[in-house]
């Protein structure tokens, strides 16, 4: 949030519309002068103005602090060549993206007008608000007319001469508990008005309790006899209520029953007639056999179709059989001599096998390969004890196979491939054969069930059928009973409505029975008793019952109002306390924050020395506290002296090389530089969004100019600053350099040059 505008029209020596762009609080095109708009001028050209110009609009009533002494002194007066205004306007315009103000809008403006008529007008956006409002809104962003948002030479000397009580509330506005004590003012102003209101109160009930308990006695007098009418009269509605409420919830039950009764016996007919549909159908279904016997003549051919396929199919097994018999190969046996030839051949492949086994020896890399050389040599060994034990033999023996002549071979190929196709045939036959014995089968399986179903469902139905004409006739006698039972209901409802009627001159549907219990003898006796004494009594004056409520109303409304006062005036000091306790816990929290800063910002200045702030709390004497129990009847006030305790701020200060114990004792620019020490400090903690500082620094020479304009740079990457100056080092820090100068008119008028645009030789960048 910053300050993007300021508008001015009519304000003192601004007599035409002006307006001042300012910097944000963020660097201009890489500038280090981020945030520093400073206004310069000669003395009397209206500079100032612009500092009061921005007071005024966020709140200053005291027109003493801006240089006045009534309301119309901020409307230009004119000149000798420039008549006056009637109106004087300010408004500011805030960039609100980050909505520290709290209300939805990224652009924020405030305007306050005032007319010579001496009437003022306050807006937001346009929108007419109370100066309440604009307080609350900038209190709640951190600004204020009290607080270091505009600060003059003056204010910036004023805290170091204030009291010590005076300087809490500067740092208080500076710890942001504003809004907690707008809020405690307002309970404050609330809880006065709520004790006023409830002296008033409780004069009013002491004034009219007395009244009351005479027109109570009297009108308990004439009251006697309305009481007896209203207690018949009560008696009477509670009993014929009761009646009406009893045949209607009668009357309610038997049209119930008979409405069900009625369903019941229509929804039985229908079902009855259903049954008997059914029972006929089902009789019929039983007789028709004729698809299970056909079905039975088709699965008996089938059946012995397949025998006589099984039958042949085991033939052509056989010849199969038989034939493959004849093709079976000999074998003969022949042996062999083992001779020298034999033996060198046998010789020559064990040669062979050594010759492999020696250079796998060779190649083994790996343990693996080891162990397949050892079984290779396992084997070798095997063939030489073969080829010696078949050596001691002489002779060896051999299978020989013997194989059937080919001319033999095709004939008898051909009469297999023959009967295996005859076979293949059959089985083709008997696939289908018995896929449609299945299906036969399933399909009589089915009409069996089917039919056994139907006989269980033909008896079935006909007994149910039998069962639900016996219901139906027995619901129907019930039916006619309970339209008897309505008729007599009907007839008693009658006579009910004729007698309210008569006496009570209103219908029965205004009777609403509550639920209590009647004893409808002993009512009816009470009630003909209540009649006679009424008849007694005779005729009854209602002023006096009339006055009576009207009074003990008003008495009931004041008490209620004299305790819910009471009890408002409990809450407010409770909001009072809890007000008191955040203001204390935000407050200690920022003066330890600020007492850290203004030690390093005092030695930062002065290059040394020692400077410390503390809480000091001061002893004062108050006369005539009052009793604020008035809860009490006849607690009578009584003036009492009581001491209390109120913190306030003390500063310490001593530049290097002195000894001061108190702050007279500093010089001027001592004092200066002090007051801007601890205005660092106070900014530093709580940076405010922007920052005006009308010749805080004119008291500074050359080298603490520099130092304050060092200070007023570092915190300008938080605050945005306006600085109204005749100072050359603050000049030098600025981004915006506005000039004030006034005509022979007597108006103040605007030049301005922002200084990120201004060249080595001083001219402004194309």
């Amino acid at each position: 949030m910053y300050l993007k505008k300021l508008e001015i029209s009519g304000f003192k020596s601004f007599a035409n519309r002006t307006v001042l762009d300012f910097l944000p609080d963020f660097d201009v095109a890489g500038s280090s002068k981020s945030g520093i708009t400073v206004i310069v001028g000669p003395n009397g050209s209206g500079k100032s103005n612009v500092a009061d110009a921005i007071r005024w609009a966020i709140g200053e009533q005291s027109l003493k602090n801006l240089r006045g002494k009534k309301s119309e002194d901020v409307i230009f007066a004119g000149t000798d060549k420039k008549t006056r205004l009637g109106t004087a306007s300010v408004t500011l315009y805030f960039d609100n993206s980050d909505k520290r103000i709290p209300i939805e809008f990224a652009e924020v403006s405030i305007t306050r007008k005032v007319y010579r008529s001496g009437e003022s007008e306050y807006l937001i956006n346009g929108a007419r608000v109370r100066l309440l409002d604009i307080v609350d809104l900038l209190a709640k962003a951190g600004i204020g007319k009290d607080s270091y948002c505009v600060i003059t030479q003056g204010m910036s000397d004023a805290v170091l001469n204030a009291s010590p009580i005076e300087r809490r509330a500067v740092f208080e506005d500076a710890a942001g508990v504003k809004q907690y004590q707008i809020e405690k003012e307002r309970a404050l102003r609330k809880l006065e008005s709520t004790r006023e209101n409830l002296v008033r109160v409780d004069s009013l009930l002491q004034e009219i309790e007395p009244h009351l308990k005479n027109l109570r006695r009297q009108a308990e007098k004439a009251g006697a006899g309305k009481e007896i009418a209203e207690k018949l009269r009560v008696k009477q509605v509670l009993l014929y209520s009761f009646l009406w409420d009893n045949f209607q919830g009668e009357r309610g039950v038997l049209l119930k029953e008979r409405d069900t009764a009625q369903k019941q016996v229509f929804d039985l007919e229908v079902e009855t007639n259903t049954l008997k549909r059914e029972v006929t159908e089902a009789s019929g279904a039983m007789e028709d056999q004729s698809q299970e016997e056909k079905i039975g003549h088709a699965l008996d051919a089938a059946r012995n179709e397949a025998n006589i396929l099984l039958r042949d199919r085991s033939i052509i097994e056989g010849k199969i059989e038989i034939e493959k018999e004849k093709q079976k190969i000999e074998e003969a046996i022949r042996v062999i001599p083992v001779d020298l030839k034999y033996v060198k051949r046998a010789l020559e492949e064990i040669r062979a096998n050594q010759s492999e086994l020696i250079d796998r020896i060779q190649n083994a890399e790996k343990l693996e390969d080891l162990q397949d050389i050892r079984e290779f040599a396992q084997v070798i060994k095997q063939k030489l004890y073969d080829l010696y034990e078949k050596a001691g033999k002489g002779s060896v023996k051999e299978k020989q196979i013997i194989a059937l002549p080919d001319a033999e071979k095709k004939i008898s190929d051909e009469r297999l491939a023959s009967l295996i196709k005859e076979k293949e045939t059959c089985n083709k036959r008997l696939g289908v054969l018995e896929k449609t014995i299945q299906e036969k089968e399933r399909e009589l399986q089915v009409l069996r069930a089917a039919s056994r179903s139907s006989r269980e469902i033909f008896f079935s139905k006909e007994k149910e059928w039998r069962e639900k004409e016996y219901k139906l006739t027995s619901l129907k006698d019930q039916l006619n009973e309970v339209k008897v039972r309505l008729a007599r209901v009907e007839v008693r409802e009658e006579d009910l409505v004729n007698l309210v009627r008569a006496e009570l001159s209103q219908g029965v549907d205004t009777l609403k029975y509550d639920g209590t219990p009647v004893e409808r003898e002993k009512l009816e006796r009470e009630i003909a008793r209540l009649k006679v004494e009424v008849e007694h009594i005779g005729t009854i004056d209602p002023m006096v019952m009339e006055e009576y409520q009207e009074t003990e109303e008003r008495f009931t409304f004041l008490t209620r109002e004299s305790i819910d006062l009471k009890q408002a005036t409990e809450s407010l000091h409770t909001v009072i306390k809890e007000m008191d306790q955040k203001i204390d816990k935000v407050f200690h929290a920022a003066f330890l924050e600020i007492k850290k800063k203004f030690t390093a910002y005092f030695k930062i200045i002065f290059g040394g020395g020692k400077a410390d702030i503390e809480i000091v709390k001061i002893r004062k004497r108050r006369v005539g506290i009052e009793n604020e129990d008035l809860g009490e009847e006849n607690e009578e006030s009584a003036d009492a002296e009581a001491v209390a305790d109120e913190v306030g701020i003390e500063i310490y200060a001593c530049p290097p090389g002195k000894k001061i114990t108190h702050l007279s004792m500093l010089s001027g620019g001592e004092r200066s530089l002090t007051s801007l020490a601890l205005l660092f400090a106070i900014i530093s903690h709580n940076p405010p969004p922007f920052a005006v500082l009308d010749e805080v620094e004119a008291a500074l020479d050359e080298a603490n100019s520099k130092r304050f304009g060092t200070m007023l740079r570092e915190l300008s990457l938080h605050t945005q600053f306006i600085a109204i100056t005749h100072n050359r080092e603050t000049m030098s820090q600025a981004g915006l350099l506005y000039g004030v100068t006034m005509g022979a008119d007597g108006v103040s008028q605007l030049l301005s040059v922002r200084l990120d645009q201004v060249g080595e030789n001083g001219k402004l960048k194309a």
